[in-house]
């Protein structure tokens, strides 16, 4: 008799398959998922009503990650000028190194670079090595640092910027 597989090979498994992802447009059905994500992942999270009032804002580039009938992830960033500003990116922790922020992340700067975006910036904890790996992977460099920025628990944030070569 066998025994039965552990819950760390099913995750492994699960996580070397081909995950079908789509980049949408993130609306107001997606806002309740969107919202428990972000409340599993950050220490000081957006609220419901916060992520509904980008909705309506133009110069809010909002996009979720849709796996199977899921959403997995989002992104999103503010357009000023000629400068965007990632917000929040993150996955659910359950999909995570299945390339969805990256993914995600290419979208939202190509959607920002079609709208006159020349730069792009954002802030990340200093101590969370797989986000800061993932910005330095899609060509953002650290141009600073926020001493105490973040709280709960208390660290510096990078403040990272991505330049278009066409400038």
């Amino acid at each position: 008799m066998t025994e039965p597989e552990s819950n760390v090979q099913k995750t492994d498994e699960k996580r070397s398959e081909k995950l079908n992802t789509d980049i949408i447009k993130m609306k107001k059905e997606h806002i309740s998922a969107v919202s428990a994500i972000e409340a599993e992942v950050f220490s000081v999270p957006w609220s419901y009503q916060a992520f509904e009032n980008t909705l309506s804002m133009e110069e809010a580039l909002f996009y979720v990650a849709v796996s199977e009938g899921k959403v997995t992830g989002y992104c999103g960033l503010y357009l000023a000028a000629d400068q965007g500003e990632i917000t929040n990116v993150a996955s659910a922790p359950e999909y995570r190194r299945q390339n969805i922020a990256q993914k995600l992340l290419h979208t939202v700067m190509t959607k920002a670079h079609q709208q006159g975006a020349q730069r792009i910036f954002l802030e990340v904890r200093s101590q969370n090595d797989p986000a800061v790996s993932l910005y330095q992977k899609t060509g953002f460099q650290t141009v600073g640092r926020r001493k105490n920025y973040y709280q709960y628990p208390q660290d510096d944030a990078l403040v990272m910027m991505y330049e278009y070569a066409d400038i």
